[in-house]
């Protein structure tokens, strides 16, 4: 299992806003499946997970499979394997000095555990250059 956290500093509410309908403003450009550097990156709470490249092209990241604003955010994410074999992101938010403590925990799922040591390294370096991100763009937020 990869963890990682950020400190966000706004609210846990504005912190999942911010990670859930406003992730195109600050996900990194190079670490878009669209290849499309101003793609729309969209999470829904009725399970939709997907990316939109400015010529209507779609890829399907995953799936939103638990929405708790302001608490806890789980998704079958597909990058790095597929939809037989998703594995599992959870995203946590939780109230800190003022702020917000983001945690996400990425692991693999019974159908991913043959792949997860193949993709880990991946999602380890993508996760270090996410999560500061989206520290960032609360911060310019805030402003």
């Amino acid at each position: 299992m990869i963890e990682k956290s950020a400190y966000l500093v706004c609210p846990p509410a504005r912190a999942f806003t911010l990670f859930t309908e406003r992730a195109s403003d600050w996900w990194p450009e190079g670490l878009r499946h669209t290849s499309d550097p101003r793609s729309d990156i969209r999470m829904l709470a009725d399970g939709r997970f997907w990316e939109r490249a400015g010529d209507g092209r779609e890829v399907e990241l995953g799936r939103v499979l638990v929405w708790e604003p302001a608490k806890r955010l789980i998704l079958d994410f597909y990058p790095g394997t597929d939809a037989e074999h998703p594995t599992e992101v959870v995203v946590r938010f939780a109230e800190e000095n003022g702020g917000t403590r983001v945690v996400v925990q990425h692991r693999p799922k019974p159908e991913s555990a043959d792949l997860w040591a193949t993709g880990a390294p991946g999602f380890e370096r993508a996760w270090t250059l996410v999560l500061p991100a989206l520290e960032h763009a609360a911060e310019e937020e805030d402003r």
